[in-house]
């Protein structure tokens, strides 16, 4: 039994050390509008990630929203980063290569072309 609750132990303590290494990004909205979605994915992947605001939580203009990525810089370290205003225009950064602490500002030069 100890043996078990030992070796768990060391497992717990290797996922805690894992999490501390996840790199920690800045995204910060100098669009002139309040951004209620933000979508992060891999440069490589086809499907943006889930909304990383959630439900209650707006990015206000000159506001900067600080996360974790879920991956190590080793494993994943290039991204597309989206941004949805509050009249649904969208912002985007494609293949965006990662460092920790990276801050990455979104402005007006950053709105997509829509189609009226």
């Amino acid at each position: 039994m100890k043996k078990l609750i030992f070796t768990g132990f060391f497992i717990l303590l290797g996922v805690f050390a894992f999490a501390q290494n996840l790199p920690s990004v800045r995204v910060v909205n100098s669009t002139g509008y309040s951004i209620y979605y933000i979508h992060i994915s891999p440069a490589n992947n086809d499907y943006w990630g889930s909304d990383i605001l959630g439900e209650e939580e707006i990015l206000e203009n000159g506001q900067t929203l600080i996360f974790d990525l879920t991956q190590t810089l080793d494993l994943v370290n290039v991204y597309d980063i989206l941004l949805i205003d509050e009249e649904y225009r969208t912002y985007s950064k494609m293949g965006i290569t990662m460092t920790n602490n990276a801050r990455i500002v979104f402005t007006i030069d950053d709105l997509e072309d829509t189609v009226e």
